[in-house]
């Protein structure tokens, strides 16, 4: 006796052919899905970290211009009212740089993925705080209207760090 299987009706025929593409639709979602969140997820990791930090070193080094530009003028000029302007743009730009700094450090110390750009950032901060030492100084010299040692001081000790500073 041979068993023979009746044919499959063709409404079964449809059933089994739409189940299954339904089956490879909901499969194409799902690993969509997936690739989705973690496309979102790089997104967000790149937006949270190295452009966040990217944008802070921006305004580090905006602010470190600012101060040199500042200081340099606060050498250059002569009247009284100029020099408390420029001793006020130097002071606020110096709080600034130390700010976005501190700033800047901390967001490297949470991202435990780069220890590449936590070295350099650390080695900016290690610049940072010899340049600003020599700036203020070369602030004061300016203040006290020693402008010759100011600007000795500028050229000796000033621009070779703030060199380095903006090539880090």
């Amino acid at each position: 006796m041979s068993s023979t299987r009746p044919p499959l009706k063709v409404r079964t025929k449809l059933a089994l052919a739409f189940g299954s593409l339904s089956l490879l639709v909901l499969t194409v979602a799902i690993l969509s899905l997936v690739a989705l969140d973690q496309a979102a997820g790089s997104f967000a990791s790149y937006v949270n970290g190295l452009n966040s930090r990217a944008t802070v070193l921006g305004h580090v080094l905006t602010a470190v211009d600012a101060r040199a530009v500042s200081a340099r003028n606060l050498v250059l000029v002569s009247k009284p009212a100029d020099l408390d302007a420029e001793h006020k743009q130097v002071v606020a730009a110096h709080e600034e740089v130390q700010r976005e700094l501190r700033r800047l450090v901390s967001m490297s110390r949470a991202d435990e993925d780069s220890t590449e750009a936590q070295a350099l950032i650390a080695e900016l901060a290690r610049v940072e705080e010899q340049y600003s030492v020599v700036a203020l100084a070369i602030v004061d010299l300016a203040l006290k209207e020693q402008r010759d040692a100011a600007i000795t001081k500028m050229n000796d000790g000033c621009r070779p760090l703030l060199a380095k500073l903006l090539k880090i």
